[in-house]
């Protein structure tokens, strides 16, 4: 179980990842997208830190809200909506809960893997962060079922969400600037799905860590 306190550090260490993988994530983007997607992650995660660090003894859901407005005023683009309606989503699940478990974390994956697909119109196959939620959502679907408690759950999601990544090297995309090269996109992997599966392995190495 998570607390609120271990949830607004677990998104500071979110946001920092971001901060510190923002060479590599703009790299892969470079190759067949519009190269800013690094820049971009690290500056909305500048401003989502700042502001879940400033905020005092808020609930579950108020990290998770927090989070997510911040991604979406900040981050601009498309990115802004997808990302920031993931943690949006989580934080929705966990309303009124003290504790976070797999459970409500799953849930709000889940419903936020229907946002990003509403949004942006994107599904399975398409070369997109889709590819490597959908997988990850399954995972965790999975492990609640079977009891498993939260680092268990994340560290099967951290297999299917890099299992996705590889998933959209062989692929044509068919949304965002990358749909426009074709087959040259083919034999390189989706930075959006790379960043997601980031994400899963930062709540990971948290989780083992506690």
């Amino acid at each position: 179980m998570l607390s609120a306190k271990q949830i607004q550090e677990l998104l500071i260490k979110i946001a920092d990842m971001y901060i510190e993988k923002q060479d590599e994530l703009s790299k892969l983007d470079a190759v067949i997208g519009d190269g800013d997607h690094g820049v971009t992650m690290a500056r909305g995660s500048k401003a989502a830190k700042i502001k879940v660090s400033e905020l005092e003894d808020g609930t579950c859901r108020d990290y998770f809200k927090t989070f997510g407005r911040t991604l979406v005023s900040t981050l601009g683009g498309a990115m802004g909506p997808l990302y920031g309606s993931i943690f949006l989503e989580i934080s929705k699940a966990c309303k009124g809960k003290e504790e976070v478990s797999l459970n409500e974390l799953s849930e709000g994956f889940n419903n936020g893997l229907l946002k990003v697909m509403e949004l942006g119109g994107a599904k399975v196959g398409d070369k997109t962060m889709v590819d490597s939620i959908h997988p990850t959502v399954e995972a965790l679907k999975k492990a609640n079922e079977e009891g498993k408690d939260l680092a268990n759950g994340f560290e099967l999601a951290v297999k299917a969400a890099e299992e996705g990544v590889n998933s959209t090297i062989p692929l044509i995309a068919r949304r965002g600037r990358s749909r426009y090269l074709q087959e040259k996109a083919i034999g390189h992997q989706d930075a959006g799905a790379t960043s997601f599966s980031y994400l899963i392995k930062t709540i990971y190495e948290y989780l083992k860590d506690m």
